[in-house]
């Protein structure tokens, strides 16, 4: 006599193939909506942080009778003192979603260890903006200088550089920034609130990789769609390990520009949760 099977009812995780109605649409609409509003108001931010740094480098550039480049390094502590209200004005909010999502308003996510350690990153990340605009503007006075320019064609040059008005440099660096950061505050809050939720008793869990599906997503992004990994586990996408989407720790690859997603499932679920997933605040 042949064993029942105990699985013989339950049936498949869905997984969408590309063919048909997708399981997922919802949950994946939801993820643009929230990449699209965080990124605007990172953006913002940074750009206005970005800007009045620029302006007030730029003044202390031109105080004297001479180019003195070495004010632009000098800046750096006002430039870190932006980062810190760029962190708590724009990028904090952005986490606090997920956190929200799963335990509401008074869950207190500030202080844990992975949030602690995100802050650092976007200030390791972002601390490198004077020393890259002091290098534009070095190189820019040893062009002139091999040229044998003077000093207006020096200043117009360096006055090019620091302008954020003469070039989209600046607002082109802007969004770059806002768009980097946005998928890392989005996804890297959102594993570590359903890292939380485990902790608080949410057993049985597991997180599944939700690719955006377009023209623009990677092939090893598609092909992680619907891979399901614990809780604390990597996913594995393009033969990387891969907290979440936009892993800063990740080869630049599989992370940058990254549109992905994840969800908190329970471990073998079936249900559709997308329309009940992390809902809007």
């Amino acid at each position: 006599m042949a064993e029942d099977n105990p699985n013989e009812d339950i049936p498949p995780i869905p997984v969408w193939d590309g063919d048909g109605e997708d399981p997922w649409l919802p949950a994946r609409l939801q993820a643009l909506l929230d990449a699209e509003t965080a990124e605007q108001s990172i953006y913002e931010a940074v750009w206005e942080a970005l800007s009045a740094w620029l302006v007030a480098t730029t003044r202390r550039v031109f105080a004297g009778p001479f180019i003195d480049t070495d004010a632009i390094l000098a800046q750096a502590p006002a430039w870190q003192d932006e980062v810190a209200r760029i962190i708590v004005e724009a990028i904090m909010p952005v986490m606090s979603w997920a956190y929200e999502g799963i335990f509401g308003k008074g869950y207190d996510w500030r202080d844990r260890p992975n949030v602690i350690a995100y802050f650092i990153g976007v200030r390791n990340r972002l601390s490198r903006e004077p020393q890259e605009v002091y290098n534009l503007v070095a190189g820019q006075l040893a062009a002139g200088v091999t040229l044998g320019e003077g000093m207006p064609e020096l200043t117009k040059r360096v006055d090019q550089v620091l302008s954020t008005t003469k070039s989209a440099r600046w607002k082109n660096r802007a969004v770059v920034i806002a768009r980097t950061e946005t998928m890392g505050a989005l996804n890297g809050s959102r594993a570590d609130a359903f890292q939380a939720f485990q902790e608080e008793g949410g057993e049985g869990m597991e997180r599944m990789w939700l690719s955006t599906i377009d023209s623009r997503t990677r092939p090893t992004h598609r092909a992680a769609d619907g891979q399901r990994v614990g809780v604390t586990d990597p996913f594995m996408v393009g033969g990387f390990p891969l907290m979440f989407p936009g892993d800063p720790a990740g080869p630049a690859g599989e992370v940058i520009q990254c549109r992905c997603t994840t969800l908190l499932l329970e471990v073998g679920e079936n249900v559709d949760l997308s329309r009940r997933q992390l809902p809007r605040r």
